[in-house]
């Protein structure tokens, strides 16, 4: 197991990967549509419509199943899982998520919803992005 300053090391330079792609690792707001909360409630309604929303929140629970990854997007007011597919995302972009992102992490997912064969309440990701904040806080409710 790492210690805990090879994990530093690590993560510092996935930072300067993500920087280095041009990407802000520190932006100053989301674009999230609806918090977890909320697209739980309105679940079936924006299933249905297969309309596109976007959620922000904390990686939790990270697992990857080959071209597959699974993991539970956490806010303040619920969580969901989060479905990435490479021949989704593109090779490249799947790729960067896997190679930059750990649990723990904030992130900005793009996708429709959708109910897995197992009943698990889901965001399919068309898109994401790094969703950062120093104070390790969610900036809309304070929540981590």
């Amino acid at each position: 197991m790492a210690t805990i300053d090879e994990l530093k090391k690590i993560r510092a330079k996935k930072l300067e990967v993500i920087k280095k792609a041009g990407l802000n690792p520190y932006p100053q707001s989301v674009k999230r549509t609806h918090k977890i909360g909320e697209a739980l409630k309105h679940f079936l309604e924006l299933e249905q419509s297969k309309k596109e929303l976007i959620l922000a929140g904390r990686i939790r629970n990270l697992r990857i199943h080959g071209k597959a990854t699974f993991f539970h997007l956490e806010d303040g007011t619920g969580k969901i899982q989060a479905f990435f597919r490479e021949n989704r995302l593109g090779e490249e972009q799947y790729k960067f998520f896997l190679d930059n992102f750990d649990i723990g992490d904030f992130v900005e997912v793009r996708g429709a919803l959708l109910e897995t064969k197992t009943g698990e309440k889901t965001i399919e990701a068309a898109d994401f992005k790094i969703w950062q904040n120093r104070s390790g806080l969610c900036p809309k409710n304070g929540m981590v």
